[in-house]
């Protein structure tokens, strides 16, 4: 007998041999399997599906093949006819017995509009990387809610239970940039609905395989930057918190993305990275928590005329005598 209490929607597109290692998460290591949807956004049609089909018992929905990624994942909120909806994409897989432990968990969730687990990260293989799990128990809403959410962000599939009333009635994932946006989606949930948060292993996020966050090169990184900052710039508009939340929100989206795809660059595209630092300073001014990190790891990059102090300081950093440095740090506050 199948939970009325939750519905499994797996998001497929021409990628039968991940979906095959997905169904076998869901249905081999699990003790009990609530009902299971396939929706299938291929653009044709896979001789392996029909295999998979007499394996596994799954309501298998073949959409048209032309559907954008946003416009996929809106077409799944409304597939479910339970309260809760485990979206997962086919290159995601389920953490051993983690459905049984997910439903007596949302037994005791109430009304909030999100649920977030712990998640592992895996290579292409399948092989662990590293692990992210909340940092605290318990339901928190409003503004609570929305940060602790949004500054600690891991609500990323297969580690989310979305609520599928509160998830329609939001209007469900936004686009940007071409790209079907998470993080303006959670917080929202977050934020009008309250958060959720379940110690435990849930899932496993496949990295590598054709994920969005790839700053690779000088263009890669600023594209992905910007579609962050972008996000953020998307909750300042739309949730309707308060101001100051809504900074530390820009702050941790801008500053915390700039720690990571800028410093690689320092050395090979020095005046690339003197540019991200002045986008971001723009985008967000606020001398918060994160750009104070960046401060902190990388001052020259704030220096008044750091185009000059920058060769100076890639020599050697003792080549600035103490006196200097604080008085060049003074000047940018």
């Amino acid at each position: 007998m199948h939970s009325e209490l939750l519905t499994i929607v797996i998001l497929s597109r021409d990628r039968p041999e991940f979906l095959e290692t997905c169904l076998r998460s869901v249905f081999d290591n699990q003790k009990a399997v609530p009902t299971v949807i396939v929706s299938d956004n291929s653009t044709q049609d896979h001789i392996g599906i029909e295999k998979l089909r007499s394996d596994y018992p799954f309501t298998y929905v073949r959409q048209s093949g032309h559907l954008s990624m946003t416009e996929h994942h809106n077409a799944c909120l409304k597939l479910p006819s339970t309260p809760w909806l485990w979206l997962v994409h086919d290159d995601d897989e389920l953490y051993p017995d983690a459905i049984e432990r997910v439903e007596s968990f949302l037994v005791g969730c109430g009304n909030v509009g999100i649920v977030l687990g712990g998640l592992e990260y895996i290579d292409p293989q399948g092989s662990r990387l590293t692990k992210w799990m909340p940092k605290t128990n318990g339901t928190f809403r409003g503004e609570e809610g929305l940060l602790r959410l949004g500054l600690d962000f891991g609500a990323f599939s297969p580690g989310t239970i979305f609520k599928v009333a509160a998830s329609r009635e939001i209007g469900g994932f936004v686009e940007i940039d071409g790209v079907c946006a998470d993080y303006p989606f959670s917080v929202r949930l977050a934020f009008s609905y309250g958060t959720a948060f379940f110690r435990e292993t849930i899932g496993r996020f496949r990295m590598g395989h054709a994920q969005a966050s790839d700053y690779s090169t000088p263009e890669k990184a600023e594209d992905f930057l910007d579609f962050i900052m972008r996000e953020g710039e998307h909750v300042m508009r739309s949730v309707g918190c308060s101001r100051r939340t809504a900074e530390q929100i820009v702050d941790y989206t801008t500053w915390e993305t700039f720690l990571k795809v800028a410093p690689p660059w320092l050395r090979s595209d020095e005046s690339f990275v003197f540019r991200l630092t002045r986008k971001c300073l723009c985008a967000s001014p606020r001398r918060g928590e994160w750009q104070n990190r960046a401060r902190q790891h990388y001052p020259f990059l704030f220096w008044p005329l750091s185009w000059l102090t920058w060769p100076l300081f890639q020599a050697s950093r003792s080549a600035i005598p103490a006196p200097v440095r604080r008085w060049l740090r003074a000047q940018v506050g």
